[in-house]
């Protein structure tokens, strides 16, 4: 099934039929070699996904009849990754990963050691945006991150809400690992990551986040690329979070 999925705007799963755009289509003839009355799998991005089957399949496009829609459920806690803006590369690479990652949200921000600003910042979102669906549609997580231009790191922090739990990944912090931060938290609904750039966070940058709520916490004493330790943070946030009761139980 992870190799006929197909993403399409929300609306084409409400009716019998949904089209497939040419680009979509060519994938389907050219690289998995599909042809009419072949089943393939519809999502949307947005929660929900579709069994259908081919009728039509060409060079301008394609279509579907729909069998059957199903809602995906949301998974827990709602994952909010904030990374200090990298190099072109790297942030590539974060979109498709933390999507395979069922991350909610990506919100980059501008950090104080980082050197990078966005040029032509409405064109790298949609790139952005392009590389998470061409994952989604290999991973099949129920929704496609949201992506946003990115914000001094004072804007950001007064943007995370104090119901959620709020985490600042700090190579200081030798104290207290992210893992335990989160069993403290007793299964946030929400989860607000701050990881910094390459450089890392300053000092100062730490203690203003500490000040509004932020906890410093790390990754049990390694350190990361700064690529590599969103894609753990992600991991731990996401899938670590079922195991957090047990593991107490167990303790």
């Amino acid at each position: 099934m992870s190799r006929r999925r197909f993403l399409v705007e929300p609306a084409a799963l409400d009716g019998p039929e949904a089209r497939l755009d040419a680009s979509e289509a060519a994938h389907a003839r050219k690289v998995l070699r599909l042809n009419v009355g072949d089943e393939v799998w519809l999502v949307d991005g947005h929660g929900r996904r579709a069994k259908a089957r081919l009728t039509s399949l060409g060079k301008g496009g394609a279509s579907c009849r729909i069998e059957a829609v199903e809602r995906l459920t949301p998974l827990r806690p709602r994952l909010v990754i904030c990374p200090g803006l990298a190099k072109g590369p790297a942030m590539d690479f974060l979109a498709a990963r933390l999507t395979e990652l069922a991350v909610d949200e990506v919100r980059p921000f501008l950090a104080a050691r980082g050197e990078v600003r966005l040029r032509d910042e409405d064109q790298r979102l949609e790139r952005w945006r392009r590389l998470a669906g061409q994952a989604l549609k290999q991973c099949g997580a129920p929704l496609l991150p949201e992506f946003f231009a990115p914000l001094d790191l004072e804007a950001l922090l007064a943007l995370a809400p104090a119901r959620a739990a709020r985490l600042i990944l700090y190579e200081g912090e030798d104290g207290r690992a992210m893992a335990q931060v989160l069993a403290e938290a007793e299964g946030p609904a929400e989860v607000w990551a701050l990881i910094g750039p390459e450089g890392g966070f300053t000092a100062a940058e730490v203690d203003r986040a500490a000040a509004v709520g932020f906890t410093p916490c790390g990754l049990g004493g390694v350190i990361l690329r700064a690529e590599t330790a969103c894609l753990a943070v992600a991991a731990v946030a996401r899938f670590g979070a079922q195991n957090f009761d047990a593991a107490k139980m167990h303790s």
